[in-house]
């Protein structure tokens, strides 16, 4: 975990603006490794249909209200799976001849979160003008990080 006390103002800043960007778009973050390995198992259209509504709800309902630095601190120890997952998935897509869906599988971890976010501009900004939009930005969060750090 994390240890404010053994760092600088200016580094627990940093780490704290780091995970809240992560933090505003967590289920995009942790489907890097995930998504992949659901890709063999369902349809893409399933998978993807799934990641844009869970990342709305998460978007409304959670970072309005709620942060965890010590999710924050686990979710980019879990996203490195991304490395192991993503090719060894795409490589048995591939071997069972679903060439296309391997290519998703393998590229999902840099484009996946850049389709969905594209997918959810127009719903987030048509928040951003309310109150869950003003507690969801990225400096509202940051801030929450840091007090609930300080606790």
């Amino acid at each position: 975990m994390w240890d404010p006390t053994k760092h600088g103002d200016q580094d627990n800043l940093t780490w704290a603006w780091l995970r809240a960007v992560e933090w505003q778009h967590w289920p995009l973050f942790l489907s890097q490794p995930i998504v992949p390995v659901l890709l063999y198992f369902y349809p893409w259209v399933w998978v993807l249909g799934a990641m844009v509504v869970v990342s709305l709800l998460w978007t409304v309902c959670i970072v309005p209200y709620i942060v965890s630095p010590v999710l924050s601190y686990v979710g980019p120890l879990i996203v490195m799976a991304k490395f192991l997952t993503a090719p060894l998935v795409a490589f048995a897509l591939w071997r069972n001849g679903q060439i296309e869906i391997a290519a998703l599988a393998l590229l999902w971890p840099f484009l996946g979160p850049l389709i969905v976010g594209w997918l959810l501009i127009i719903p987030e900004a048509a928040l951003s003008p309310t109150s869950l939009g003003k507690h969801g930005q990225t400096g509202a969060v940051q801030r929450r990080l840091m007090e609930r750090l300080a606790a």
